[in-house]
Formats: structure tokens, sequence, C-alpha cells
């Protein structure tokens, strides 16, 4: 990919604008450490496209499911957003309706824009980031949903455990947090922070409560992320009643023979 580039990015512009997208330039993120295992170097710019000038925007509007959003394609993580939980963001709006909804590491507030979009009675969205918690409650305004969406700024890990002291708040929680491990050595101590707050979830959630959990990473494989699933509730004296399993979106393929294309897990339970 980073032999043929001068190609690529030309023709993605090309298909893209054929295709009725204003396309202003492509611009690169690899400022990531992987990259140098590989013997290439890190950055991020515009690429030169042949014949046009270097745009001078470090943001862009974007709309997803009916959702206008700002993203910071610069300064945000990895590419501001993240375009793989689409149909998931969709999943979780067909169950919020009239909810009170918790939306645990909610970074831009993708999942609580849904929550709110999808008719929740109200919803409050947690980052520890204050940049993306101020994201979060400009996408709110943006949308006209800042009347049943407020934004805090919390470590959720903090956070739930002061909420299990308060009368219950939310029948509904979701939890996307970011990758934990991106190591093996390191993947015991991610499926015990995993536990943690999905423990936590279980037990603020009351009867018929809902809990949409996922995890990022491909080292907390789907058996590994089951069967944490499964303490937590034991621990936590729940049932839970799977709804829907999904992965990512199509356009973030799955390729069976590289194992870490088969990332994402998320699911959709009720306690019962």
């Amino acid at each position: 990919m980073e032999r043929i580039k001068g190609m690529l990015f030309r023709l993605l512009a090309e298909v893209l604008r054929s295709d009725g997208q204003k396309i202003t330039g492509v611009y690169e993120r690899n400022d990531v450490a992987i990259r140098g295992l590989e013997g290439m170097e890190q950055g991020k710019g515009w690429f030169p496209l042949p014949g046009e000038p270097t745009p001078d925007l470090t943001s862009v509007d974007i709309t997803e499911n009916g959702i206008v959003y700002t993203v910071d394609f610069v300064n945000g993580q990895k590419t501001g957003f993240f375009l793989d939980q689409k149909y998931n963001r969709q999943a979780v709006a067909k169950l919020a309706k009239g909810r009170t909804v918790l939306d645990c590491f909610t970074h831009t507030g993708s999942f609580a824009l849904n929550a709110a979009k999808g008719g929740a009675a109200h919803v409050t969205a947690v980052d520890v980031s204050e940049y993306a918690v101020a994201c979060a409650r400009e996408n709110a305004r943006r949308n006209g949903l800042d009347g049943v969406m407020d934004c805090v700024c919390a470590n959720v890990f903090d956070l739930l455990p002061q909420l299990a002291e308060k009368p219950p708040l939310y029948d509904f929680i979701i939890l996307d947090p970011p990758a934990f491990t991106k190591s093996r050595k390191t993947t015991a101590n991610a499926m015990t922070g995993y536990k943690e707050i999905n423990y936590r979830a279980m037990k603020l959630l009351p009867r018929g409560g809902y809990l949409a959990t996922c995890s990022c990473s491909h080292f907390a494989t789907e058996e590994l992320f089951v069967q944490m699933l499964r303490s937590a509730a034991r621990d936590a004296g729940v049932q839970l009643r799977q709804i829907e399993a999904r992965q990512q979106c199509a356009d973030h393929p799955i390729l069976w023979g590289v194992e870490e294309t088969n990332y994402l897990k998320f699911f959709l339970f009720q306690v019962v």
C-alpha cells in the first residue's frame, strides 16, 4: 500500500468524486508506532494530489444514520470517527425509545446521539477526555438533541461504582471502551478491565434493562469476551437474554487467514 499510494490516492479521489462525493484532498494519518516495525516513517499531513492545491482545513462534516458530526481528522483519535460501528449504532437506536441511557466512553457522542435520535427519554454521554466531551456536546446541539442529552467528563471506572450508591438512574447502558490491550501479554489485564465495567453495568441495570457492550481489540477474542461476560453476569447475580451478537460493518471486512481483521465484538442483552 505504501509503495502504490501515489496511484491509489489519486484513483481514490477520482472514484469518490464520480460517486458524487466532494473530495477536497487526502489526509494521511501515519502517526502510529506499528509503522516502525515495517521500516516506515511516522507522520501525518496532506498527500499532494497532482495539480490540486493543499487544503487548509482540519475538520469536516459527515452524516451517518441521519446525524451530522464535525470530525477532527487531524487531532482526533485515529481518523476522528469510528465508522465500523455504524449499524451497531442503529441497533442501539431501535431499543432506546423511552429509555434513560448511559453511554460510557462516548468519544464524540455517536452512540448517545443515535439513542437520543431513537427516542430516548434522556441520555448521559460520558468520556474521560474534556475535548471529546466538548465535541459530543456540540454534536448534540447541532442535531437539536441537546434537550435530551447531557455530556459529562468523568472516568467510567470511577463513575460506575459511584452510581451504585444512588437509586437506579438508567435502564440502558452502553459500553464502547477503547482497546484495553494491543498485545497478547496484556490480554489478561484487559479482560479484568472489561469484566469490571460490565459487572458494574449489570449491577446498575434494573430487571428489563438493556446492555450494549463491545470490545474492539482482536486480542480479546470472542471466546474470551463471552467467557468474561458470563463471569460478570454470574458475579452480578443477573441473567442475560441475548438480543443480538454483531460485528463490524462490511466495509471493515473480516479476512479468514488474517485474524487481526476479526476484532469487533458487539452484544445487546436484556437483564431478565
